[in-house]
């Protein structure tokens, strides 16, 4: 995101039925049970960004409490494993958002907004899901290349 956000709402944290999208990135049984978490930034409490993160849900993941806090995605993840090396694969893409992302963001349906997907794995096992979508006016995306 081009600049910092100031504040983090919590939308929601429910255990859930995994979807067939999340039955295929989760790589998990139909019936299996999915913590979905849901977040959205603001700046000048103008949303800019709506964050969804599911987690194969796991005995002792904390699903809510009074001080949950908006936290990166593989600390999340880590209460889980703790001896293995996590890794993230990353998709960035522009999309037309859909209603329920055009609501959060109070942007009309269509809008061209910027979708991050991310998995994190652990041994090339999913342990994790997320979208994050970002209104376009706070996206930029840099790179370097190099020649060898």
């Amino acid at each position: 995101m081009k600049k910092p956000y100031q504040r983090v709402e919590l939308l929601g944290s429910e255990i859930i039925r995994p979807t067939i999208d999340l039955v295929y990135h989760l790589r998990i049984a139909p019936d299996a049970r999915v913590v979905y978490i849901r977040w959205v930034l603001l700046d000048d409490e103008k949303p800019i960004a709506y964050d969804m993160q599911y987690i194969p849900y796991f005995p002792g993941i904390t699903v809510w409490n009074d001080n949950f806090e908006y936290t990166s995605f593989s600390e999340i993840l880590s209460q889980k494993n703790k001896l293995f090396q996590m890794q993230g694969r990353m998709n960035i893409s522009g999309i037309n958002c859909e209603r329920e992302i055009a609501e959060i963001l109070e942007i009309p349906v269509g809008t061209p907004v910027m979708q991050i997907t991310q998995k994190i794995l652990d041994d090339n096992e999913p342990m994790g899901y997320r979208q994050l979508f970002i209104k376009r006016e706070w996206c930029c995306i840099r790179g370097t290349s190099h020649r060898e």
